[in-house]
């Protein structure tokens, strides 16, 4: 006792000395610890993550291996129970929110431990410890431990309690490529950790102390043996209550290694490249809603593989918010024999008459038409490019929204001439189709026909816009993807003329099951077929939801069957079934400056006092069309109808006034060549002294009955050239019957014609007619 007493006071007189002593000791190893902390600084390269998709409830959609090619699946503060936590602290590290990191007492504890048996024996390692080494795993030697004390004190300089667990957590080594807790909970378990019973976490617990023994699948006694011993402990420190660690006792061990799930295979692969390094990415997928589309294009592309046609892909776009809700790329992801890793979404295909839709709404803004105006399906060659209809019928006077419903090739190239072919790809441009921009040298007339690539994704999002009242904004893939600031395309008049139009039911296309449905929504929908049968696409779309479907072969091989109609719009309407969709058939909003005006039947123009059929129209005003109806026009004439006369050379007597109809030359070339009947005004007086002869139509070249001789592999011409009256202003010239181009009385066409007999006719513009019959010879 007195030894003792003399200490204390000698520590009582010594005391401040002391104090400053250890304040030293203590600042100098602050000191020394922040020099060495710079100049061998903290590396945490090595916790590297699984890039994870989740689909937007938080469910996992897809997951790809980490840098270091581990399944580390970052676990989040939110994903950590309490529970979980409490026991892994309670089993590795009771102090662990007290040290800075490294317990000095359990440290000196095994350091005399290890020294006595002259090796390491007792670590007496901390969770952060624990970290350090996993961080930057080596051989446990002294020296080592010194490293690891080091590190694991610059842990705890840097990062937090809350911080240093969850890289715990994620570092845990459950086997194989499998680190961290919420892999192995997912891998091993099938649950997330959140939802882990307390016997699970016991396991979760023993594995990492030696993953080689305890193996999941394989050593399932050892495992249960080493859980229930961490469980009675659990109960003995009062971690859980009696009646779960009873529960946990009696529990069985379910523990197989699955795969992660792999649903939207190609869209996750594509947002794991873009967003590479990520480890979270939050989709707008509706989880249910891709499933029922997947299933539905799975099964419907079975009964399209009778007709060869093995692939198929949908996309589902809210059209509120643009939020992509489903992707399903192909039928079949793991089906090699037809590359359905090939990702049909984002494909370029020919979009075949897809995109007219644009084209009519384009021309209603810019004033060239109105649903109700007259165009003609009739022959036409665009500098050599003749354009023909699906079945290669030409039905000669159509509206507007015939030749869209019937998806009308002619009417929709000519409606293209004439306007900037520039401003209707800027538009498809700014409505997301940046595939365009590279083919932009490429792009002509038969744009509008599909002579393009363009991708299913950007398709459907033009259709959105139709649906938003012409209003663009770009898919939106993720959460995190802000909104763009919308870019007006089209007039909200011109979308609801276009978008009514597209839900007309008087059209070739409908499918069986939308004749009779009572609960199918108003669909607003167009098709698309590529030439030789390549590519069939439909889009439709409702005030809610947006459904762009493709069908066909990844290799490019053709079907006869396939068509958007025939093969596409079925697709659509069982994606369309599978949605909840209120059966709202008012959807469409009628726009509060559109117009509704009466025009004459026959020419969709203003009507006139001729106009007895008028049908009601919808415009825009300000920007329609009014011009008045010229379709019937006055014509004096002899009594008998023969002769018709100008102001110039009507008698005084013996002439009658007679209403004729003014057919556009394209129509009179196309009645005469069709040898369809129509009624012609008379000639004009040969007498009349303001015409000065009167020419009938004949040809002057190729003269008829002559043999013309051209040398084979070299490119000759044969002149086309006639003798026309001086009342004639345009010339219609056909080859074997086949339109071949227009030209001014006084002008010459050429033609470089087959070898055999060759029949040349023309038409000029008051349907006069005259033919040669040639023949050629090559040599």
């Amino acid at each position: 006792m007195k030894y003792l007493r003399n200490i204390l006071v000698w520590l009582r007189e010594k005391r401040k000395k002391i104090l400053i002593g250890i304040g030293i000791f203590l600042l100098g190893s602050l000191l020394l610890l922040k020099v060495l902390d710079w100049l061998y600084p903290l590396h945490t390269g090595r916790l590297t993550y699984s890039t994870v998709v989740l689909s937007s409830d938080g469910s996992i959609m897809s997951a790809f291996l980490s840098r270091d090619d581990k399944w580390r699946i970052q676990i989040r503060k939110e994903d950590i129970p309490e529970s979980l936590k409490k026991a892994f602290i309670y089993k590795e590290d009771k102090y662990f929110y007290y040290h800075p990191g490294v317990n000095l007492i359990a440290l000196m504890r095994a350091f005399f431990q290890d020294l006595r048996a002259r090796k390491v024996v007792s670590g007496a390692s901390t969770i952060t410890m624990q970290v350090a080494r996993m961080l930057n795993p080596e051989p446990r030697t002294f020296f080592n431990k010194f490293k690891e004390i080091f590190r694991a004190l610059q842990l705890e300089m840097h990062y937090s309690k809350q911080e240093i667990l969850e890289m715990y957590f994620n570092l845990l080594p459950y086997g194989g490529n499998v680190e961290g807790i919420k892999a192995a909970s997912m891998i091993y378990l099938h649950k997330l950790p959140i939802y882990l019973s307390p016997a699970e976490i016991a396991t979760l617990m023993i594995v990492p102390n030696s993953p080689n023994h305890y193996k999941f699948g394989n050593n399932g006694t050892a495992i249960i043996s080493g859980r229930d011993k961490w469980l009675k402990r659990f109960g003995k420190a009062g971690l859980f209550k009696d009646a779960e660690i009873q529960q946990a006792l009696s529990e069985p061990l379910f523990a197989k290694r699955v795969e992660i799930p792999k649903i939207a295979p190609q869209f996750c692969i594509e947002l794991a490249e873009k967003y590479k390094g990520q480890s979270y990415i939050q989709t707008n997928i509706d989880l249910d809603m891709q499933k029922k589309a997947q299933n539905v294009l799975t099964e419907y592309v079975q009964k399209l593989s009778l007709y060869n046609i093995t692939n198929a892909a949908v996309l589902i776009v809210r059209n509120k918010d643009h939020a992509v809700m489903a992707y399903v790329g192909s039928a079949n992801f793991n089906d090699d024999a037809h590359q359905g890793q090939v990702d049909g979404v984002d494909a370029l295909r020919s979009p075949g008459s897809a995109l007219k839709p644009f084209l009519y709404a384009l021309a209603f803004d810019q004033g060239l038409a109105t649903p109700k105006t007259i165009l003609y399906d009739v022959p036409y060659n665009f500098s050599g490019y003749e354009p023909l209809d699906y079945d290669r019928i030409f039905r000669g006077k159509v509206t507007v929204e015939d030749a869209l419903l019937n998806s009308l090739n002619v009417p929709a190239v000519k409606m293209l001439s004439n306007m900037d072919i520039a401003t209707y790809i800027n538009v498809l441009e700014n409505g997301g189709c940046h595939s365009l921009v590279s083919q932009q040298k490429k792009l002509g007339l038969s744009l509008v026909l599909g002579g393009c690539g363009i991708k299913l994704k950007e398709l459907t999002g033009l259709y959105v816009s139709l649906a938003n009242g012409g209003q663009f904004s770009q898919l939106r893939y993720t959460k995190e993807q802000p909104e763009t600031k919308p870019v007006q395309l089209f007039s909200q008049e011109s979308a609801f003329m276009i978008s009514h139009i597209l839900t007309e039911m008087e059209r070739t296309d409908v499918p069986a099951n939308l004749d009779d449905a009572e609960h199918f929504p108003k669909i607003a929908w167009k098709t698309g077929t590529s030439y030789g049968h390549h590519d069939g696409w439909c889009v439709g779309y409702t005030d809610k939801y947006t459904v762009g479907v493709w069908t066909g072969n990844f290799n490019a091989s053709e079907s006869p069957e396939l068509s958007g109609a025939s093969c596409a719009v079925p697709l659509m309407t069982q994606i369309f079934s599978t949605l909840s969709v209120y059966n709202d058939f008012n959807w469409l909003r009628f726009p509060p400056h559109l117009g509704i005006r009466w025009v004459c039947s026959e020419t969709g123009k203003i009507p006139s006092s001729y106009c007895t059929n008028q049908v009601p129209d919808y415009y825009i005003p300000g920007v329609s069309p009014n011009d008045a109806c010229d379709h019937m026009k006055m014509v004096y004439t002899d009594e008998k109808g023969t002769i018709s006369y100008c102001r110039n050379c009507m008698p005084k007597t013996g002439y009658v006034e007679k209403l004729y109809p003014s057919y556009p030359p394209e129509m009179i070339a196309y009645f005469e060549l069709y040898k369809i009947p129509y009624k012609k005004i008379p000639p004009h007086n040969p007498e009349c002294t303001r015409v000065y002869t009167e020419k009938s139509l004949a040809i002057q070249s190729p003269v008829s009955g002559m043999q013309y001789i051209l040398m084979k592999d070299e490119s000759h011409k044969i002149m086309l050239k006639c003798n026309a009256g001086n009342d004639v202003t345009t010339i219609y010239w056909y080859v074997n019957d086949k339109y071949y181009g227009k030209s001014k009385p006084d002008e010459s066409l050429f033609f470089t014609p087959d070898a055999g007999s060759v029949k040349v006719s023309c038409t000029d513009d008051k349907g006069r007619t005259a033919h040669v019959r040639i023949t050629v010879r090559e040599i």
